[in-house]
């Protein structure tokens, strides 16, 4: 499927029945006369590479879309929604292709996703932007404004089991951390339901000042790591809940698994998993761990104040630390291959924060084995839903040599 068709799919395609049509330039009595036009968008830059969908939409909802958070983005991207929002005031056509999507009946058109999160947050009518993912834990998310322009939320839409889960995970993390004021603040939780019979959460808009965290940007503090992620007790690595977890997933991934370097990896893993459960050592756990926290996941205000959001990933009662060394990990792969990255290198730039959570340097080693055994479940699991690893961002090749270091690592 091209970029667009997978959109679609996740967007769309969930709870939709024959009163619903998506097309792409459709001519004016396409799919009838009779039908609702429910919505329309500027596809950017073409259908079958689509990475950008924009309203069609009035002058004040275009400034929004193209503007709000101008500060998350990158320059190059920067410009171009810059552009973007300069030919929208002037009234120029953004693309030469357009997405319409009609309904038979005013209920089909009650049905479709935004107007249901139109009725759940309040507002008649609500405008939509998302850019288009085409990776392995691809989903739909959805940034909101009103008629006005104003920034109304973030809506990301569960549209299979992989996605669901995701989405009910973060439910479940914001309703215990969202809109807490602590020195890393999580967006406030502003809607769960489902739709389509898939789950739906939306959180509050970023404050408009935000900045990500990368260039001059202050990276997080061990305090602000552990604000919302506190210290709670010490425990053996493999009593914590979060361990036995990913033990439980890991031994379905290996059962299901047809694939030979799969089951390779998911061997090896297994194996380190049994090391670490029969490890006597005491380490500080934490009574959660976010789970993907990267700098394209956080971003400081004009005040400083540290916003960490996609809590998707969450999971309670985690070896301390685990986000420090994900942190650093994440930041090594984005300005590099993932094959120049080590585990040891993560360890000694993370090293003020695991002992700022009380671990001494003997174990350091179990935080990366933990980490491992994480990367290696995640990637298998979304492997496994595409039925291939070619969107999955690591290759088992790669997850073994992590497994491996890791090992040697735990001592």
């Amino acid at each position: 499927m091209n970029a667009l068709e997978l959109l679609v799919e996740q967007l769309w395609a969930p709870g939709a029945t024959d009163g619903v049509r998506v097309t792409v330039d459709p001519g004016p009595d396409q799919p009838g006369p009779d039908w609702i036009e429910a919505e329309r968008y500027w596809v950017l830059p073409d259908p079958g590479r689509a990475r950008l969908l924009l309203p069609v939409a009035p002058s004040p909802v275009l400034r929004a879309a193209t503007g709000d958070h101008r500060g998350l983005r990158r320059p190059a991207a920067h410009l171009g929604r810059r552009a973007l929002g300069l030919a929208a005031t002037v009234g120029l056509p953004l693309s030469r292709h357009q997405v319409v999507v009609r309904a038979r009946t005013a209920a089909d058109a009650r049905g479709l996703p935004l107007a249901c999160l139109a009725r759940e947050l309040g507002h008649h009518h609500l405008w939509a932007t998302f850019g288009v993912r085409t990776g392995a834990n691809r989903k739909a998310t959805l940034q909101l404004v009103d008629d006005a322009g104003s920034a109304v939320g973030f809506a990301k839409l569960g549209w299979n089991t992989t996605a669901d889960a995701y989405v009910s995970t973060e439910v479940r993390a914001l309703r215990e951390v969202g809109g807490v004021t602590a020195a890393m603040r999580a967006p406030r939780l502003l809607a769960s339901f489902t739709q389509g019979g898939r789950p739906v959460v939306v959180v509050e808009p970023l404050p408009s000042d935000v900045r990500g965290l990368r260039g001059a940007q202050q990276a997080p503090t061990s305090a602000e790591l552990y604000a919302l992620c506190p210290l709670e007790r010490h425990a053996r690595p493999g009593a914590t809940a979060h361990l036995r977890a990913v033990g439980r997933r890991l031994a379905t991934a290996a059962a299901g698994s047809g694939d030979a370097a799969a089951r390779e990896v998911l061997a090896s893993a297994i194996d380190l998993l049994a090391r670490l459960d029969a490890d006597r050592r005491t380490v500080p756990v934490q009574a959660r761990w976010h789970g993907d926290l990267t700098p394209w996941n956080c971003a400081r205000d004009s005040s400083g104040q540290l916003w960490a959001w996609d809590w998707e990933s969450c999971e309670v009662d985690a070896v301390a630390g685990l986000d420090a060394l994900h942190w650093e990990f994440s930041v090594l792969r984005e300005s590099g291959p993932v094959d120049a990255i080590s585990l040891a290198t993560c360890l000694e730039r993370a090293r003020h924060h695991l002992t700022a959570a009380g671990h001494g340097r003997t174990t350091h080693g179990v935080v990366a084995a933990v980490h491992a055994l994480t990367m290696v479940e995640r990637a298998a699991a979304l492997a496994a839903r595409e039925g291939s690893w070619q969107r999955v961002w690591v290759t088992p090749a790669q997850l073994g040599r992590f497994l491996a270091e890791a090992r040697t690592l735990l001592g």
